[in-house]
């Protein structure tokens, strides 16, 4: 739409870029068209790769936890620990039933059983660093457990302010350019003609700058 106007006088510079007011306008003019750009560029960025990126965190921080967890349930069962045992009941469907903090919660406190029993679990398998790698896993999901939300909200901030911008920029076309233009009416009467042609087309919400094609008249009637 307004690149019309914005291409029309790149191409016509010369004529023009000697007026301050008129440089300034049309810069302004270009910063709001490359503004409006990235908006539209962010907008349509897939928001499905934050969700992918989601799962795939959430999966290995789930077998981080599964894999304390078994041990220690191996370790309670040997302990007769019933506490302990009824503490690291987990299978995978069941984490994945957990919302995300209720997940982070759990992970937090398997990583409490885990170095509370430390010790004991080095028979298992267990040690200082598989604690430290849960850890580190929660850490990761905690970060990425918003990531969709957060960018479909992006998404729509976007395309909230896409129209105010818009209509910044027609503001600035009606009330400063086409004024600024009127000066080169009669100096240069063909150059003036294809602005109010390319700011015609902008009005219309097109996005051309070739003038509309006029209707073919309908055909003579045969003479009789």
């Amino acid at each position: 739409m307004v690149s019309t106007v914005s291409a029309y006088m790149a191409q016509n510079n010369s004529i023009w870029n000697a007026v301050p007011a008129i440089t300034g306008t049309v810069g302004e003019v270009n910063a709001n068209l490359a503004a409006i750009a990235e908006k539209v560029r962010k907008q349509q960025t897939p928001i499905t790769g934050a969700a992918e990126e989601k799962e795939t965190v959430r999966l290995d921080f789930e077998e981080k936890i599964l894999g304390i967890t078994d041990q220690l349930g191996a370790l309670a069962e040997k302990m007769k620990n019933a506490n302990l045992a009824a503490q690291v009941e987990f299978s995978l469907s069941s984490l994945d039933k957990l919302s995300d903090d209720e997940l982070e919660e759990t992970g937090t406190s398997v990583s409490a059983l885990g170095t509370a029993n430390l010790a004991a679990l080095a028979d298992y398998g267990i040690v200082a660093a598989d604690v430290a790698a849960l850890d580190a896993a929660k850490t990761k999901f905690h970060g990425i457990k918003t990531a969709p939300r957060t960018a479909i909200a992006g998404r729509k901030g976007e395309t909230d302010t896409i129209p105010i911008l818009i209509s910044d920029t027609t503001s600035i076309l009606r009330n400063r350019l086409d004024k600024q233009m009127t000066k080169f009416k009669k100096s240069h009467p063909e150059f003036y003609a294809g602005y109010r042609s390319a700011r015609v087309i902008v009005d219309r919400g097109g996005s051309s700058a070739t003038p509309p094609t006029p209707p073919t008249p309908p055909p003579a009637s045969p003479a009789h």
